[in-house]
């Protein structure tokens, strides 16, 4: 009988990715806790575990490659090895090397280059320079002393090389793990579901003599109704952990190149955010914690000068703030110079002298591309790429990110996120004959105008006065194209937005509520439209556009 091995093959995949999560994170607390032998032996144990599984299934280039690591782990774990921090350094190039394997083995692909001179390496950390005895094959599975269970499938065939498994995505994953109880959960709910139906369809035969009926079950199916959709929300949510604890290896690299002290303090990893919306933050964040260690934080000199500690701290925070997450980065380092920004954007044409830009407004202007304060570009800094690519993913995915700084206190960069991208709290608005929905996470206010509050400049730009502060007026219906019934703002409504730490007025003819919608993504079936970010459908089965604030500032300035 021919033995499938396509699902042995996805279990060594998901299971190798886990693995390779625990080794990394057991080399980065060893630098701290080099006497411990537990976490020596639970790092050998995550290498072993590969290794065995690996070899069981034919892949012998990642077995033999994980097997030299394996021995230069046993040697530590046998005090034959000191853990310093070179043997430390040399495991988690290794560790990487090994996550390419993985990959090349998934797709089919040849080994990487760099594997053979890692070996090398890894052999001569032993005494002799010999890489041990045993064989990947012979030692695929040992026994330990404390109680473990590798999990591999029964010995297989080698590895075929006519049908690779395809490889997904750099970065994005097709599957995701759910507890049991959100299924039963779920289950229940259609149960529930099932019930109300039933309820609905009784109801409308009693409908005659009993309306009441027929009220009471449309409550109780909306009510449930509304629970699935909710348990389906969370499903797909996932904790923040697995992305956070990449950060630590960034934040240690990057600080050991540039000759600083760095510790990374991580909280709210239990939070919990949509599958989506975790994957593409991974470069974002990335960007903020490379912004932290490399701006943001001053050299061991410098901060003993300051008075402050030799070692810098770097915080990534996450917590839930409404219906929304939160994620904050944070350092005590020197802080963000408002005027030296102003002054480069002033060099750069980015900004008119005239401005009177606040601190918050300022820092906004380092989001921009191509924007650096830099004074001379290295392999980390100075080309002005980073934050803007931060700045465009966040706002893809209905985010904001606002920046506070205290001169010589250190800088926060926060970024405030929707926990899913495919429901959309908005505000709906006429602007003609159509609805559109804003996005609520964007709106301030809304208000009806006076005319003394309109304030003309040039003769051309209108301003609104709200209490006190002059906003910039966009007239929707000139960007849509659309005949707009109130063609003064006196005469319909303005609705106050907020874009990068900037507020505006859009003027619309009425105001239709506040109400959640489920988004449609328009670029499947046409080109994108700048100052639309989907479109949904609502209630009355009619087809609502919803507004992208940053497309729509873009279009009218």
């Amino acid at each position: 009988m021919k033995i499938d091995l396509a699902e042995f093959h996805a279990a060594f995949f998901e299971e190798a990715a886990e693995h390779l999560v625990a080794l990394e994170d057991g080399l980065l607390q060893l630098e701290s806790q080099p006497e411990s032998p537990e976490l020596i032996n639970a790092i050998f144990r995550a290498a072993h575990s590969i290794k065995g599984t690996g070899a069981a299934l034919g892949f012998a280039d990642v077995a033999s490659f994980t097997h030299h690591m394996e021995t230069v782990l046993d040697r530590m774990r046998q005090h034959e090895l000191a853990p310093t921090c070179q043997r430390v350094e040399l495991l988690l190039r290794a560790t990487d090397a090994l996550s390419l394997l993985i990959e090349a083995a998934k797709g089919g692909s040849p080994p990487p280059t760099e594997c053979d001179a890692l070996v090398d390496a890894l052999q001569r950390q032993l005494p002799g320079g010999a890489g041990g005895a045993a064989t990947p094959q012979s030692e695929a599975f040992t026994i330990f002393d404390d109680e473990e269970r590798p999990g591999a499938p029964p010995a297989a065939p080698a590895a075929p090389d006519a049908e690779a498994a395809p490889r997904a995505p750099s970065g994005h994953c097709d599957t995701i793990r759910v507890p049991v109880a959100k299924i039963e959960d779920l289950m229940n709910l259609v149960g529930e579901l099932v019930i109300a139906n039933s309820m609905v369809q009784q109801a409308f035969a009693s409908a005659a003599h009993a309306p009441h009926l027929m009220q009471e079950a449309l409550v109780g199916m909306d009510l449930t109704t509304r629970q699935l959709q909710e348990r389906v929300m969370a499903v797909r949510l996932v904790p923040l952990a697995n992305l956070f604890r990449r950060f630590h290896r960034v934040a240690r690299d990057l600080a050991a190149s540039l000759g600083k002290n760095v510790v990374l303090e991580v909280t709210g990893e239990e939070t919990e955010l949509d599958k989506q919306v975790i994957e593409e933050m991974g470069d974002p964040l990335t960007h903020l914690i490379r912004n932290a260690v490399d701006h943001g934080l001053e050299t061991p000199e410098a901060r003993l000068a300051a008075g402050k500690p030799a070692e810098g701290r770097v915080q990534l925070r996450a917590y839930y703030e409404g219906g929304n997450v939160v994620i904050e980065v944070s350092d005590d380092g020197h802080g963000i110079d408002a005027q030296r920004v102003r002054d480069k954007a002033l060099a750069k044409g980015l900004i008119d002298p005239a401005d009177q830009l606040t601190d918050e407004q300022a820092y906004q202007l380092i989001l921009l591309p191509g924007f650096s304060t830099a004074k001379a570009i290295t392999d980390v800094s100075g080309r002005g790429v980073g934050l803007d690519v931060v700045k465009r993913n966040v706002e893809a995915l209905g985010g904001t990110i606002a920046i506070s700084s205290e001169p010589g206190r250190g800088s926060c960069f926060r970024v405030r996120l929707p926990l899913t991208t495919a429901i959309l709290d908005g505000l709906a608005v006429r602007i003609a004959d159509d609805v559109y929905v804003l996005p609520l996470l964007s709106v301030i206010e809304s208000l009806r105008p006076e005319r003394k509050h309109m304030v003309e400049i040039n003769g051309q730009q209108q301003l609104i006065m709200v209490r006190g502060e002059p906003l910039p007026l966009i007239y929707t219906h000139r960007l849509f194209g659309a005949a707009a019934k109130a063609i003064e703002p006196c005469d319909g409504l303005v609705v106050i937005v907020e874009h990068q730490a900037r507020k505006y007025g859009l003027v619309v003819d009425e105001l239709v509520g506040q109400l959640q919608v489920v988004m449609k993504s328009l670029e499947t079936n046409y080109k994108r439209v700048e100052g639309l970010s989907g479109a949904t459908i609502l209630g009355d089965g009619r087809i609502a556009m919803i507004v992208d604030i940053a497309g729509l500032v873009r279009l009218a300035f």
